[in-house]
């Protein structure tokens, strides 16, 4: 039975069901896990899980939003660290990526059999922009209002494309494809001059 812990009680099921999914989708995979199986595993009923989920897919954009958010913090001291914008979008962007290694479900999802639902869903939904943008829109806007990213940036529109280079990535490198190593120098020669300010004519 999985602990259950807190002090809302309507948050303290939704994490024990949060938990007991994520238990059943490293046991059985995500495809494979129905309902019944995380009620199972969370000791309830499975009218209680559908009261607080409507379907597994919600139970899967949840589980991975929770444990992004669970890694903000660290990320955004991570980020800080570096003191251009030039380093922290490429460092910042690579630890995403290990995090999103080391992390289970985020391996799971990335697996060959698991692609193409995690790509329905957190694309569908929209999930893997709008954790993008909690974690990086903040530090981009404070560089382009500082003047270290060109000022006719989409904000919105960059977070999107960094999402992508990151579910990439991840899935690239969890098949064994790919280094991290060549994917930072790729950031660095590409991402990194199409963002940041022209510099000035030499002389000038």
């Amino acid at each position: 039975m999985a602990a259950r812990t807190g002090n809302d009680p309507a948050t303290d099921v939704r994490s024990t069901i949060l938990t007991a999914a994520e238990s059943c989708f490293e046991r059985f995979g995500i495809t494979k896990t129905t309902m019944e199986d995380v009620a199972r595993a969370a000791d309830m009923s499975r009218a209680t899980v559908y009261r607080y989920f409507s379907d597994r897919e919600s139970l899967i954009i949840e589980s991975v939003a929770r444990r992004a958010r669970k890694n903000m913090t660290p990320a955004r001291a991570f980020i800080a660290k570096w003191p251009t914008i030039e380093e922290r979008l490429v460092e910042g962007i690579c630890q995403n990526v290990e995090s999103g290694l080391r992390d289970p479900m985020v391996h799971l999802l990335v697996s060959p059999s698991e692609m193409t639902l995690a790509n329905s869903l957190l694309t569908t939904s929209g999930k893997a922009v709008e954790l993008t943008s909690e974690l990086w829109e903040p530090i981009l806007r404070e560089a382009q209002e500082a003047g270290d990213l060109r000022a006719d940036l989409d904000l919105t529109l960059l977070c999107e494309w960094i999402s992508e280079l990151e579910i990439m990535c991840i899935s690239q490198l969890n098949g064994g494809t790919g280094s991290l190593e060549r994917f930072r120098e790729k950031i660095r020669t590409f991402l990194v001059p199409s963002v940041v300010p022209a510099a000035p004519p030499a002389g000038d």
